[in-house]
């Protein structure tokens, strides 16, 4: 019992790191790319404005898809490129107000203005999911004394107390090694000392 508490105890906390480190490294890929990252379609995509507020907050982490024309709506909001004025360059997260042919006006649901009017070409794809999880982490991120408390601490005595845990059962292990070593040299004196005292 004690035996199979041990591996699903394992098992858990392999998971829970595996786990952290993918959150990470997604959260990290998308800081260094400047969120230009898109695989299969799929792009993860971090708020850095107030201007979509409060749908969702600076740090918030969604995830977009690449869609058809014909499947974007009024209302839905979209990860799209800029091209011009202050949007030049920028990935923008905004929500549309109307669709005329390729074209699509957007706009932040927290501005008091439009953005420039946009192509289809330029959009990335409809946010489908806030991830909860994600933009937990990458508040934490942004968040450097948070980070260092809540995460980097907490990761780094796991790691640590898994090393100790390694130390100590391979310490256990040697003793036990030198124990079964002990008694079989026990045992083998005991037979000499037999065979000594038959032929005496």
């Amino acid at each position: 019992m004690k035996k199979a508490f041990k591996i699903v105890k394992g098992i858990i906390k392999a998971i829970c790191v595996v786990f952290i480190c993918i959150v990470l490294i997604i959260i990290a890929v998308q800081r260094f790319s400047d969120n230009k990252v898109n695989l299969f379609g799929i792009g993860v995509y971090t708020i850095v404005t107030e201007s979509m507020y409060p749908e969702y907050e600076v740090g918030d982490m969604i995830i977009s898809k690449e869609v058809p024309l014909n499947e974007l709506k009024v209302g839905n909001d979209v990860v799209y490129q800029g091209k011009e004025e202050s949007f030049k360059d920028k990935t923008v997260t905004h929500r549309i107000k109307s669709i005329s042919g390729k074209n699509i006006q957007t706009r932040g649901i927290n501005n008091d203005f439009d953005d420039p009017m946009i192509e289809y070409d330029q959009v990335y794809g409809k946010v489908i999911y806030k991830c909860t999880v994600l933009s937990l982490f990458s508040k934490l991120m942004n968040d450097t004394v948070l980070f260092y408390f809540i995460v980097f601490i907490p990761f780094s005595l796991l790691i640590f107390f898994d090393i100790i845990g390694m130390i100590n059962d391979k310490k256990k292990l040697e003793e036990e090694i030198e124990e079964e070593n002990s008694k079989e040299e026990i045992v083998d004196n005991n037979k000499e000392d037999i065979t000594d005292n038959k032929e005496e």
